[in-house]
């Protein structure tokens, strides 16, 4: 009898610059196949054909896949699109393929998703190891038995109705332990890799703009911890320069995630892999968090932070959206930690969420400003995905407006062949269009000058010293920076292309040092052009006008002030000269963040603790890419 080939499908996109060549180990099919390869009936019947793990050419993919029997497809925002069309072209080559996809994508809650789609067999609703495993047992046979399951069937859509989570995780034997990914990395030695690590599953919360809790059935189920060290072992020893943490909420359990850090700690002291890695942490921080992150930075010389993912502070957009934040009083604690421990704090914020205005929205970065977070926040445009709560209720309810973007997802998840588009919201009930489009200028706005670093320590300082308000301070400014011609210009320009974007879908604007912008991105593009184009002191200038002409302070504590904050700011020019030393007479700095005298001189040190010879063009690509959040902006110490 001959064997049955079976191939996966979960094209990736490259990680960090092209010459690095980095790109994901397809651990979702990866870990799908080591599971039903437990069975003897399947081993016995099928072996494994090919993982299609980047974007190839279409008719590349499909010849390497036309001769399989069962083709499963690991579909994600980054890959819809192509994993569709590759499914038809690939139905159309052979009809007796059985399509099979599954993740958070196909969707699922369309009455007429086969008629979208009828190139596809079978959608996996939930987790896609025990599906997976019933249909490869019953292949050619009836699939009705098995339970999460939509089928295409002669006579329309079938539903198998909700399947069993896994409960002990354990039985899900490892991809990287058991070898599945052996041979790929054997004959890709060119290629950079970036593992895939998962110690739970699960996500406590239901978010409605989300669909991971909806998905994982809110409940989080662990995978052993001994079996989470072997796979950082193999990781290590394989030489991954990456690895990407892929738990809705490490740190969650800081007594058993402070250990996986320890080990991972570990793995770069032995094997100096991974260099760098990814982790989205814990929703609700609580202080213990920060431990971990101090270790990371300080112990493994990581180059990441503590992101406390607010999305909203608003409390009636935050009850539309079924989400609790931690209350002010402990967000403060974390801040005030990060900022003692010199750890880099990112916060994000949702712009077009339910229920937000324009007064909220902007009061949002002000409520973060008065309680600590500076210099790390993100906005992202509200998204309306497939099967999350905000698009299957709500959208009619708060009248969510929303354009397919192609730009809004960079570099490998699109080529010419395939764009992936992502709807993103771009009016509400509340923030009609025209008022969305204000908005997205305003965040434009803080960004470049306070949390991008060039009014951050002045704004800080008059607030306490004069009770100048962040949102007076901020609101005067904005009047007073459109008397400058250059930056006149750059609120226009930002203007058009946040237009653009919700026009045509593409913000269309022009490169910057041969950067690509797009997307969210659009946001840091001042700042990249303040560096191209040799403005950061011309733009310092008009800081240090408007300052003069609105405040009345000691001069010399004036002209410190100003030193101080020109010094936060990195310049690309100075870079080979870092670090550097102000001794000033008053302590600034000690003053603001933790009430030492004024009135008493100090000594600090601004140091880039970054590749000081680096290019004009890498250094802005790290300010676009927000590689990391903080960057360009000085590590500052006093001076022993």
């Amino acid at each position: 009898m001959a064997l049955h080939k079976v191939s996966f499908v979960n094209p990736n996109f490259a990680q960090g610059p092209k010459e690095l060549n980095a790109h994901y180990l397809p651990y979702s099919p990866g870990i799908i196949w080591s599971y039903v390869q437990q069975f003897a009936h399947i081993k016995t019947n099928f072996f494994l054909g090919d993982f299609i793990w980047h974007r190839e050419p279409i008719e590349d993919a499909v010849k390497k896949l036309e001769d399989c029997s069962i083709i499963g497809f690991s579909t994600y925002i980054w890959n819809k699109r192509y994993n569709f069309e590759l499914a038809k072209a690939l139905k159309k080559r052979n009809p007796k393929i059985l399509i099979v996809q599954g993740g958070p994508e196909p969707p699922i809650e369309r009455k007429n998703f086969f008629d979208l789609y009828p190139h596809i067999d079978i959608c996996v609703k939930q987790e896609g190891e025990i599906a997976f495993r019933r249909i490869m047992e019953s292949f050619n046979e009836d699939y009705k038995s098995i339970n999460g399951l939509l089928l295409n069937t002669p006579h329309g859509l079938v539903d198998t109705g909700t399947s069993s989570r896994i409960d002990d995780l354990d039985q899900i034997p490892s991809p990287y332990l058991t070898g599945v990914f052996d041979q790929l990395m054997q004959n890709t030695p060119e290629v950079t890799w970036n593992a895939t690590l998962e110690t739970n599953r699960g996500c406590p919360y239901a978010c409605t703009f989300c669909d991971w809790g909806s998905l994982t059935y809110n409940k989080i189920k662990k995978f052993g911890l001994e079996r989470v060290f072997d796979e950082l072992e193999w990781i290590g020893s394989k030489k991954c320069d990456f690895v990407s943490i892929t738990d809705a909420n490490f740190g969650i359990f800081p007594e058993r995630d402070g250990a996986i850090a320890d080990k991972l700690i570990e793995m770069q002291q032995t094997h100096g892999f991974p260099k760098a890695y990814t982790i989205s942490w814990a929703k609700n921080q609580k202080k213990e968090i920060v431990d971990i992150v101090k270790k990371l930075i300080y112990v493994g010389g990581a180059k990441i932070g503590l992101n406390l993912s607010v999305q909203t502070l608003d409390e009636n957009t935050l009850d539309i959206i079924k989400r609790k934040n931690l209350e002010t009083n402990k967000i403060q604690e974390v801040f005030d930690l990060c900022e003692n421990n010199n750890i880099p704090l990112y916060t994000e914020l949702i712009l077009g969420l339910p229920g937000e205005t324009l007064a909220t929205w902007k009061s949002n970065f002000y409520k973060l400003f008065k309680i600590g977070n500076h210099t790390g926040i993100t906005v992202y445009q509200a998204q309306l995905l497939e099967n999350a709560e905000m698009n299957l209720t709500q959208r009619e309810t708060y009248q969510l407006q929303g354009r397919t973007v192609y730009d809004y997802l960079v570099g490998t998840y699109n080529n010419n062949e395939v764009q992936e588009g992502i709807e993103v919201i771009f009016g509400t009930r509340d923030l009609p269009p025209p008022i969305m489009l204000e908005a997205q200028v305003y965040s434009w706005f803080l960004n470049t000058f306070h949390i991008n670093g060039i009014t951050n320590y002045i704004s800080r300082f008059l607030c306490k010293y004069c009770a100048v308000d962040y949102e007076t301070f901020y609101e005067d400014l904005r009047l007073f920076i459109e008397t400058d011609e250059w930056l006149l210009s750059e609120i226009t320009r930002i203007k058009k292309h946040y237009g653009n974007w919700a026009n045509y879908g593409k913000i269309m604007h022009p490169p910057v040092q041969n950067i690509e912008i797009h997307g969210w991105n659009l946001i840091h593009s001042t700042l990249i052009m303040m560096h191209s184009q040799q403005k950061v002191d011309h733009v310092f200038d008009v800081v240090e006008r408007f300052v003069l002409d609105r405040y009345q302070i000691n001069e010399t504590l004036l002209t410190e002030l100003l030193k101080f904050q020109r010094m936060f700011l990195i310049k690309h020019q100075q870079l080979p000269v870092y670090p550097q030393k102000i001794e000033i007479t008053h302590d600034i700095l000690g003053w603001i963040v933790n009430d030492s005298p004024l009135e008493q001189p100090a000594c600090y040190s601004f140091d880039f603790p970054e590749d000081k010879n680096m290019s004009l063009q890498r250094f802005c690509e790290n300010i676009f890419y927000a590689r990391r959040r903080n960057f360009g902006k000085a590590w500052i110490e006093k001076c022993l």
